[in-house]
């Protein structure tokens, strides 16, 4: 439904964007909080900023860049099931591509997705009220995953 709302609202101003659900919620059995990640890349011909208003008209908000150039972050919603959290960017972007690459590991390893759970379940109980500190080692592990999947490609070539 969400995805609709998107790829709707930026129709209406002739903007076209390839909307995919990625982050926790999208990997099948992981824990996760009741807030839903949304890629959105848009065509290249579109600037990042003319496709800022058209979501703002479906309730999101621009927090802007948040320390990832080139990656706007919006979010939309309070209420758990009904948040969204929005990352505009093109498809080169390493966020986009970082995000794309550990979802298709993590669907494809059942056992690095028992890390993950594992993973995501202490720090969940080592930081239970610190939630920067939480998405920081999260990151760690993330960034650990992705940055032995491209070694493993680079020693097969």
């Amino acid at each position: 439904m969400e995805k609709q709302c998107i790829v709707g609202s930026m129709m209406a101003e002739e903007h076209s964007a390839f909307v995919r659900h990625v982050g926790s919620t999208a990997i099948e059995g992981m824990p996760a909080k009741p807030i839903i990640d949304i890629l959105v890349c848009p065509d290249r011909d579109v600037s990042l900023e003319d496709c800022i208003p058209d979501l703002e008209r479906i309730g999101y908000r621009n927090l802007g860049e948040c320390g990832r150039p080139g990656r706007y972050f919006l979010s939309s919603g309070e209420e758990p099931g009904k948040t969204f959290y929005l990352h505009l960017c093109y498809e080169d972007n390493p966020v986009a591509q970082d995000q794309l690459l550990f979802l298709e590991i993590m669907k494809e390893s059942e056992s690095l997705r028992a890390k993950y759970r594992y993973t995501k379940h202490l720090l969940e109980c080592e930081y239970p009220d610190n939630r920067e500190m939480y998405r920081e080692m999260k990151g760690l592990f993330i960034s650990g995953v992705l940055g032995g999947y491209r070694q493993a490609l680079a020693h097969r070539t």
